[in-house]
């Protein structure tokens, strides 16, 4: 007999986001290669966009990303919007697209990571914040991109490792029911 465990869900993004905010703050801007540094807000945000999707995935992208922007330099409401809209795109479908299947979600981590810190570096660029979009493209951009990459590889090992649990339409009660029934009619 399975029991439903409501509060699973809400646990593990709960322990997810607290260990992402404790590193983004505590090791991400300790941890740096030229000027570019770890973003473990847009892991997290992309973790839930593609484990839970939906509205939740969109509300848990809206406040990584303003976390991010209060605790860094970049202007207020730049990293909010990036990853909502990242988080609205990847999450979709609703559904769990991280379990079982490692090779094509770091696939999706790397395309949403490169574009959402190149975009970061294109609008930090418009409103001023960097000189030269080349430089900074290629001393910012590149680098937060290829940590982030590094750094998402243990998180996304670990949640395309879960188990997958299938939700039954009562199809398989049904199954069981009739075999049941069948066996009584012998």
């Amino acid at each position: 007999m399975q029991v439903a465990d409501r509060n699973k869900e809400l646990r593990t993004t709960a322990l997810l986001a607290i260990v992402c905010l404790i590193l983004q703050l505590a090791l991400a801007p300790n941890i740096s290669l030229a000027q570019g540094h770890i973003n473990f807000a847009l892991i997290f945000a992309a973790l839930m966009a593609l484990k839970v999707g939906g509205r939740t995935g969109t509300i848990c992208g809206f406040c990584a990303g303003l976390l991010y922007d209060l605790s860094s330099t970049s202007p207020v409401g730049l990293m909010a919007l990036l990853l909502t809209v990242m988080s609205y795109i990847l999450g979709r479908e609703v559904r769990d697209r991280l379990a079982g299947h490692f090779g094509p979600s770091m696939g999706q981590m790397a395309i949403t990571i490169s574009i959402v810190s190149v975009l970061q570096q294109v609008f930090a660029s418009i409103l001023g914040q960097s000189s030269s979009f080349l430089g900074s493209f290629g001393f910012i951009a590149v680098p937060t991109i290829a940590l982030t990459l590094l750094a998402s590889l243990p998180f996304v090992y670990r949640y395309s490792r879960q188990q997958v649990s299938h939700a039954s339409l009562g199809g398989e009660r049904a199954f069981r029911g009739a075999k049941r029934a069948a066996k009584h009619l012998r």
